[in-house]
């Protein structure tokens, strides 16, 4: 049996001083925009790691994942399209990179963000929502298993809760 192909994206959403973090695009149809340090999970690569090396190769820094923030899905070019936003912790400062994927970065207030060009409307919203209050993320939960595969649940459950 055949699985369904599926475009999977993934994005880090750091807070850190009442600030977001955000990088600047620096080429393709979203030059000059603004969005989360985000990509592409490549072939033989967790949604984990595919974050978490998204973040460093965007900004330099190094994260652990708190929790699933949001997920988009959509069709494009007739298969699923599915991306996942996940909240991490800083671990090491960011990096003033300039690479040929990203021009710039830098941490933003909730007043600040109006008044950029965005990636997407989807990327704003994740912005706004970081920004006005309390965050809920769902908490990844590693099940015990007899396989030697290690993978995470995110579900709603009494270790969900609010992120500072």
């Amino acid at each position: 049996m055949d699985g369904t192909v599926c475009d999977l994206g993934v994005a880090a959403r750091a807070i850190q001083n009442d600030s977001i973090l955000l990088v600047k695009e620096a080429k393709g149809r979203y030059v000059n925009q603004w969005g989360l340090p985000k990509g592409s999970v490549d072939p033989g690569e967790n949604i984990e790691s595919a974050v978490l090396r998204e973040l460093h190769e965007e900004t330099g820094a190094a994260g652990s994942i708190i929790g699933l923030a949001a997920v988009r899905s959509t069709l494009f070019k007739d298969k699923p399209a599915v991306f996942l936003c996940f909240d991490v912790q800083l671990e090491s400062p960011t990096e003033d990179l300039v690479t040929d994927e990203i021009s710039d970065s830098g941490w933003f207030k909730l007043e600040e963000l109006k008044g950029l060009e965005w990636v997407s409307d989807t990327m704003h919203n994740l912005a706004i929502d970081a920004l006005s209050g309390s965050r809920m993320s769902l908490q990844p939960s590693c099940p015990l298993s007899k396989s030697e595969n290690s993978y995470f649940v995110y579900s709603v459950n009494k270790h969900s809760g609010y992120v500072s």
